[in-house]
């Protein structure tokens, strides 16, 4: 018994000294994924800035440029800024973009005291290169009295920029393309001019000229079907690779081109037109020339429309209740790669809807090889969309807004009249909100309404990747959040555990731990019942007497569950009965455990007693190998009986009293045993 219990002890030392190591790999291993990527979600007096977030964004930064600031602003996922750009011009700016040399381009508005007559809302006229550090790399302006850059740009892989332009046309020169100024339906106009749009690709040349490449206008493809006389009278629904230049706003800003995207692949150009509330698709592929016809380039079609999308009604083959875009802005395809790679992503503004509300729409394009599918007399594709998000009326931005695919699957967008930027999953969770924290005044405080007169509008933004050539290699620390607020622990690095934003250090599950520390977050760290050192609301395994069996399943408490001899599910420590064999003698007290039938040897010879010849007497003795032990032997004659090697027993005698005698001493040692063991 006293063996046993030594063995017990070791065997319970050796265990709680792996078990000890295991922990302390387990507690690193805690320590290590404590680090959250992000969490926070405002209580509701937190206005501006990093709103909310969980751990399943995308990484990366965020570009924005308030549209009342001269500022560009590149924020990480906790809403701080990394970096920033100020215009050495003093100009605001709408979209911005970052080129993989680390220079910072952009539109930016000249003012109202530009030549012309243009004066719409997305006004241009110039455009700025900044480089990382903030020096002015390149200036240009395409702003006359005939022609405006405004609203968006798009960089190129050849380092050209595609931009689009207002070119103005005057009464002589609408009235040679059948525009009509005054409709049937009694709409006026206080003018007799007409500002089409056109695509320019330029190639900056030196610090403040560039080179115009590529051009391509909409007055180049029009259709009109109220003057017989005219080169572009026809049939309208009969052509809808032509624009009808009676369809759309009754004014001088007649198509508000305000979004435009380029496909390396195809070599095509996306543009959104707010006014006919349609998207169109260009071949880029052509030269000027081509692109000013009808022939040439990978479509054949030359600078016809390659696709539309949106109102069917603006090519006559449909009405008012078939049109599905309105007033939207920001067609991009999604990248290669991506999730839905090769669609089309638009935000769908929803000014004109019965319902005022603002949406996310994908769609799948009908393309073929260079050129797009369509039925004679239907309209363009697709009936149905691939995907979509929206919050309801939650959500509405009747003016600019944007949004885009992330790599992970993620959308982000921008809500734009509201500078407020929502990052969603796949399935359309919000895991990431940030409101723009830049109003007209300057820059906000926390609590102040975003909903008052000085707005913080923002026109689209964009994410970018921290392995982005513009980045890659590049210490981005962050500075500071962007806007005013009262941080009540300056001396603390509060992110990313400060999800009231307070600026201090949060204990989330008031378990008197701070959430930097704190091993299990949203239990109670103090509560560890088998003093493992690992919290018992992320212990995989409460286990008290270390026998690696969890309190809730153990059998015997404060011993070695695993340790069963007998194999009867009851642990050895709680076991009454340990009994190998199942003979129902403890094997403490059988002389023979692993044999069934015998259980004592009460004269000790080795021999059970259910198997005993000749009790109290060693039965192994039988000199005469008769099989009867000699104690009970009634038959031995030592000088009748031979033995094995033909000698007679008396003779085998004299050489054997020694070993007679070593027996005979045995058997009184083990007689002595037996009395004092009793």
């Amino acid at each position: 018994m006293r063996s046993r219990a030594i063995l017990l002890c070791l065997l319970l030392i050796l265990c709680s000294t792996v078990q000890f190591h295991n922990q302390l790999v387990q507690n690193e291993n805690i320590s290590h994924t404590a680090q959250q990527t992000c969490d926070a979600n405002r209580n509701e007096t937190w206005t501006v800035g990093l709103i909310y977030c969980n751990d399943v964004i995308q990484s990366g930064y965020t570009l924005f440029s308030p549209m009342a600031s001269e500022t560009s602003y590149l924020i990480d996922q906790y809403g701080r800024e990394v970096h920033s750009w100020t215009s050495p011009g003093g100009h605001t700016g709408l979209s911005s973009y970052l080129l993989e040399n680390g220079d910072l381009l952009r539109p930016v508005n000249l003012g109202n005291n530009q030549p012309g007559e243009f004066s719409a809302g997305g006004s241009m006229g110039g455009f700025e290169r900044i480089s990382w550090d903030g020096e002015l790399e390149w200036f240009w302006t395409y702003s006359s009295e005939t022609y405006r850059s405004h609203h968006d740009i798009e960089p190129l892989p050849n380092g050209n920029i595609l931009i689009i332009a207002w070119e103005y046309k005057n009464a002589s020169q609408a009235a040679e393309k059948g525009k009509i100024f005054g409709d049937t339906s009694s709409r006026t106009i206080g003018t007799t001019s007409v500002w089409p749009d056109k695509v320019l690709e330029v190639k900056p040349v030196g610090i403040d000229d560039a080179e115009i490449v590529w051009e391509w206008s909409f007055w180049d493809h029009t259709i009109q079907d109220i003057d017989d006389t005219k080169d572009n009278f026809g049939v309208i629904s009969e052509h809808p690779e032509l624009i009808d230049i009676n369809f759309g706003a009754v004014g001088q800003n007649w198509l508000h081109c305000n979004g435009i995207d380029y496909n390396y692949l195809l070599d095509q150009i996306a543009l959104s037109c707010r006014n006919t509330n349609e998207i169109y698709i260009i071949d880029h592929s052509t030269t000027t020339q081509e692109a000013a016809g009808h022939t040439g380039g990978n479509s054949g079609m030359g600078g016809d429309i390659l696709y539309r999308y949106g109102n069917p009604e603006s090519y006559d083959r449909g009405n008012s209740t078939d049109q599905l875009l309105f007033a939207q802005h920001d067609a991009r395809w999604i990248e290669d790669g991506y999730p839905d790679a090769g669609k089309l992503m638009i935000f769908n503004n929803g000014n004109g809807r019965n319902v005022s509300y603002s949406s996310v729409d994908v769609i799948s394009l009908p393309v073929n090889g260079s050129k797009y599918l369509i039925e004679n007399n239907q309209s363009f594709g697709p009936t149905n969309l691939s995907w979509t998000w929206d919050i309801g009326t939650e959500m509405y931005s009747p003016i600019i807004s944007g949004s885009t695919r992330l790599s992970n699957g993620n959308t982000l967008i921008t809500f734009g009249v509201e500078g407020t930027f929502i990052e969603v999953d796949y399935i359309g969770n919000i895991v990431w909100k940030y409101v723009s924290p830049v109003n007209n005044l300057g820059i906000m405080n926390q609590g102040d309404s975003i909903y008052e007169a000085n707005g913080n509008k923002v026109f689209k933004i964009t994410r970018y990747d921290g392995n982005h050539p513009a980045l890659k290699g590049r210490e981005l620390v962050p500075i500071d959040y962007i806007e005013n607020w009262n941080d009540q622990c300056p001396e603390q690095e509060s992110l990313p555990y400060d999800v009231d934003g307070d600026g201090c250090i949060d204990d989330s599950d008031n378990d008197g731990f701070n959430d930097l520390i704190d091993i299990c977050p949203g239990y109670n760290d103090s509560i560890d019942e088998d003093l493992d050192t690992i919290p018992d609301g992320c212990d995989l395994l409460i286990d008290n007497d270390n026998d690696g069996i969890s309190n809730s399943e153990d059998l015997c408490d404060g011993f070695n569950d695993t340790i069963d001899t007998d194999n009867d599910s009851i642990p050895d420590a709680c076991d009454s009965l340990i009994d190998r064999e199942g003979d129902s003698v403890d094997d403490e007290f059988d002389w023979f455990p692993d044999d069934p039938t015998e259980a004592y040897d009460s004269d000790l010879d080795g021999v059970g007693d259910a198997s005993d010849q000749c009790e109290g007497f060693d039965d192994r003795i039988d000199v005469d190998n008769d099989l009867i032990p000699d104690s009970c032997d009634e038959s031995i004659g030592f000088q009748e009986k031979q033995t094995s090697d033909g000698q007679n027993i008396g003779a085998d005698l004299d050489y054997n009293i020694p070993a007679i005698s070593l027996i005979t001493l045995v058997i009184i040692v083990l007689f002595a045993r037996k009395k004092y063991s009793g």
